[in-house]
């Protein structure tokens, strides 16, 4: 006989997944105007091959806002380690949901009002979007499951309360995840740059800014070429890729790196300018540099994206490299004047540099009272998590607890950060189907952990959202009530903000205390 129960939507679901002796027919969720309500539908016992009908209903009509998907398992062949990448033999993190190997329900496929039984364990999640015009009060909403002449009937109490969620924009929280032009072409069997890769990427972009994202990148490999030592800017494309963008709600440009480890060493002592084996404080690289950054600057100005752009210069610059990278900051800070310089940059002895930093969580949290001082010196903070923090921190990885991505919005608030970035929208390495691999080589000694590299999915038709992703959303949904709260009533926010989290690695993890903190929140808005 089927079964079937209600689970919160912040909780991961496994391929083993069992329905609770006294399972939950009834569920009460808080939201807010202008997010979303959504629920996990566990089943068990169904009928190998039989079809699995569902709808939502309200006041016995089908709410035809409802958004359905099957849930899809991925592996985890290995558990992220306690530092970094993945366990060793001599390093176990005693902060993993579950040991390795194990699979865990993370892809998200639309579907629309049937799927077929495939496996013992079928995983569904509705989501509706709130209007932000909608009545405060309670919504009583009926999710029906009909499957070999069996029919299970569940409730979702729901409070939408009065607080409204602004849009992604460019007055919400900067957030961007960068992404792989090539992969949206090939991974879904498009000619790189036709007509139909071009609407490929539209379709990545309105899924990026649901989920809140409204900062996107250009790498320089897809906008300028060099011949001969000269560059040359493909303005066109630029220009459609920032219109697809921005008609899609994002608003921050961030322009590729510029320059890269000097013969692709990672820490080396020098830089090359990007798309050259040409070192860039020389007199060639930094003719080269000069060209590059004017013809960009020129593109600037005449499209009025001045207080949009964001320049990235080189990715992860340290103490090895700290006198080159220095130079070469100048240098950029002198062919584009006013455009800010964003870096993933933790080493604190680079003061006086970047404008923007972004040291991972834990750097920041562990070096927080230097980053203080440069802020106060009128720089701004971001984070970023990759393959690191592991153990206890927070971060987005299959084996984490999916609470973990909805907090890192608290977190944002908790410490007054100024925006986030990951490098890993959809960078699948080439040997990997992200459906059956998730634990991949970085090329070198080290494997990138079970999900760093993607947070989406290559569908049929265009990309599946993830739980993850769908998680640090609700996180940076929060982050805007948070801030909205702070203004009003500074004292409070506090408190409703250490009640979930006091620190990137001192957390929640249990449910209820989380769910009550967020509908603390909501009420006192």
């Amino acid at each position: 006989m089927m079964k079937a129960e209600l689970r919160d939507s912040l909780e991961f679901l496994y391929s083993d997944s069992v329905v609770r002796e006294k399972p939950c027919r009834e569920m009460t969720l808080d939201v807010a105007r202008g997010g979303a309500l959504s629920a996990h539908i566990l089943l068990n016992n169904v009928e190998a091959g039989s079809e699995i009908g569902f709808v939502l209903r309200k006041a016995g009509r089908v709410v035809q806002a409802a958004s359905w998907f099957r849930l899809v398992d991925v592996p985890v062949e290995a558990n992220t380690g306690p530092y970094h990448f993945i366990e060793r033999a001599d390093q176990r993190n005693e902060f993993v949901t579950r040991r390795a190997p194990f699979r865990v329900f993370d892809a998200m496929e639309p579907v629309n009002s049937i799927v077929n039984a495939e496996v013992p364990v079928i995983a569904l999640r509705v989501q509706v979007p709130v209007s932000r015009n909608e009545k405060p009060g309670w919504h009583t909403f009926t999710v029906e499951i009909m499957a070999a002449g069996q029919k299970v009937s569940l409730t979702l109490s729901v409070v939408v309360h009065k607080a409204i969620i602004p849009e992604a924009g460019a007055k919400a929280f900067p957030y961007t995840n960068w992404f792989n032009f090539d992969y949206i072409a090939t991974r879904h069997g498009l000619r790189p740059w036709s007509a139909s890769h071009w609407r490929m990427i539209e379709r990545y972009a309105k899924l990026m800014v649901h989920a809140r994202q409204n900062t996107f990148w250009c790498p320089l490999q897809h906008i300028f070429s060099i011949k001969d030592g000269i560059p040359s800017l493909n303005r066109r494309r630029l220009r459609r890729i920032v219109d697809i963008f921005t008609q899609a709600g994002m608003y921050f440009i961030e322009g590729g790196h510029l320059a890269g480890g000097s013969g692709g060493e990672w820490q080396g002592k020098a830089f090359d300018v990007a798309l050259t084996k040409i070192r860039a404080t020389t007199s060639e690289g930094n003719a080269i540099l000069a060209a590059m950054a004017g013809l960009l600057m020129a593109e600037i100005r005449r499209n009025g994206w001045q207080d949009r752009w964001i320049q990235h210069v080189t990715d992860e610059p340290g103490a090895a490299n700290a006198v080159d990278y220095r130079i070469l900051v100048g240098m950029v800070h002198k062919y584009m004047p006013g455009i800010p310089l964003l870096d993933a940059t933790m080493d604190t002895s680079l003061v006086g540099s970047v404008d923007i930093w972004c040291p991972q969580a834990q750097e920041f949290q562990g070096h927080q009272a230097e980053f203080e001082t440069q802020r106060k010196l009128g720089d701004r903070v971001w984070f970023y998590t990759c393959c690191a923090p592991g153990g206890p921190w927070l971060n987005r990885l299959l084996d984490m607890e999916l609470l973990r991505p909805a907090l890192m919005g608290w977190g944002a608030s908790l410490f007054g950060l100024d925006g986030y970035l990951h490098w890993g929208l959809n960078h699948y390495q080439p040997d990997q189907n992200p459906f059956h691999k998730s634990v991949v080589s970085d090329g070198g000694a080290n494997f990138w952990p079970a999900g760093d590299t993607h947070i989406v999915y290559p569908g049929k038709d265009g990309p599946w959202s993830s739980l993850r992703l769908e998680a640090q959303r609700e996180g940076f949904e929060d982050y805007e009530l948070l801030k909205r709260l702070k203004a009003n009533n500074p004292n409070l926010a506090d408190k409703v903000i250490h009640q979930a989290i006091r620190g990137f690695d001192d957390y929640t993890k249990d449910m209820g205390t989380f769910r009550a903190a967020r509908k603390a929140l909501l009420n006192a808005l």
